[in-house]
């Protein structure tokens, strides 16, 4: 079971660990490293959502897989929450980044950053719903 502040560290970990490699200019080199980071932080940033929500108990884990397809999504997440076909268009998204960038052969850099984009998308939606910073 993972706390609201230990959620809140692990995203500040991935969160830097991308930071790092834009800064050192290292997003192509680093690709599959980035796409596992923003797949994991922007899990993280929804199970954070979820829990504050008191949308989820303690012990439910969101997993990158529920995000494979719209479809399983919805199977995973079959509860309302504001926002939610924004969210699930974003996690698929996310997920699709994550193959694409953790798997095969290297991407260009645009790819890269898109998977970034997404993911501070993501963080901004979760910083919306719930008026506070992350």
């Amino acid at each position: 079971m993972t706390s609201s502040e230990e959620h809140k560290l692990i995203i500040d970990q991935f969160l830097d660990d991308i930071n790092e490699k834009i800064m050192h200019g290292l997003l192509v080199e680093r690709q599959k490293i980035v796409g596992f980071s923003a797949s994991e932080a922007s899990t993280n940033l929804l199970e954070y959502l979820l829990h504050k929500r008191n949308l989820i108990t303690s012990g439910f884990k969101v997993n990158h897989n529920y995000f494979a397809s719209h479809k399983r999504a919805e199977r995973y997440l079959d509860f309302d929450f504001p926002k939610k076909k924004e969210f699930i268009q974003l996690m698929v998204k996310q997920d699709e980044f994550r193959t694409l960038l953790c798997y095969g052969k290297e991407k260009n850099e645009s790819i890269v950053k898109e998977a970034v984009d997404n993911l501070t998308r993501i963080k901004q939606l979760v910083e919306n719903e719930l008026g506070e910073r992350l």
